[in-house]
């Protein structure tokens, strides 16, 4: 998975916390890598593995 240009960190954090109901200091201290590979599954949960 690739970072999707147009999405700022905060955007990643914000769509793993509203999927997995994760408080931001779970967040905080995640790589970009696993906030990005994180976002990918929050996607998939949600229905929109495709969007990206």
């Amino acid at each position: 998975m690739i970072f999707p240009p147009r999405l700022s960190v905060d955007d990643l954090m914000a769509d793993v916390a509203v999927v997995f109901h994760w408080p931001p200091s779970e967040l905080y201290p995640m790589s970009l890598t696993e906030l990005v590979i994180w976002r990918g599954k929050a996607l998939e949960r949600s229905g929109h593995a495709n969007e990206q």
